[in-house]
């Protein structure tokens, strides 16, 4: 009786074993997460084109350089790019709130990301 009830045992094991196998592969796949969408800022003309951005929570700004010779920085209260005259620099806000930059070196040059 012990070798009928070890080899029962033995035989739900092994069913049991192929069962959770499968498990992963029937499983519901997850809800896709929406991607974060990215907003460009340029700037040019000594100014943010684009100076007030509305964008979702998880989103980012893209800040592309596009004045020549004339450097630029996005400088935020925590954070800030380096100072350049080409390339780009992107953020990405976690959180909702208004969020005022600008650059240190041009005096009225003032743009706002207000997170929703």
């Amino acid at each position: 009786m012990k070798s009928s009830r070890l080899s029962l045992a033995a035989g739900t094991l092994v069913a049991c074993a192929s069962v959770a196998s499968l498990t992963p592969a029937l499983a519901a796949a997850p809800p896709r997460a929406h991607a974060a969408s990215t907003t460009t800022v340029t700037l040019k003309d000594i100014s943010f084109k684009k100076a007030t951005v509305k964008i979702a929570k998880g989103g980012s700004v893209r800040w592309v350089w596009k004045d020549g010779d004339t450097p630029h920085n996005v400088t935020f209260a925590t954070k800030h790019s380096k100072t350049q005259k080409s390339g780009s620099y992107t953020l990405r806000f976690a959180r909702a709130g208004t969020f005022k930059y600008h650059c240190t070196i041009h005096p009225g040059m003032d743009g706002k990301i207000v997170v929703r």
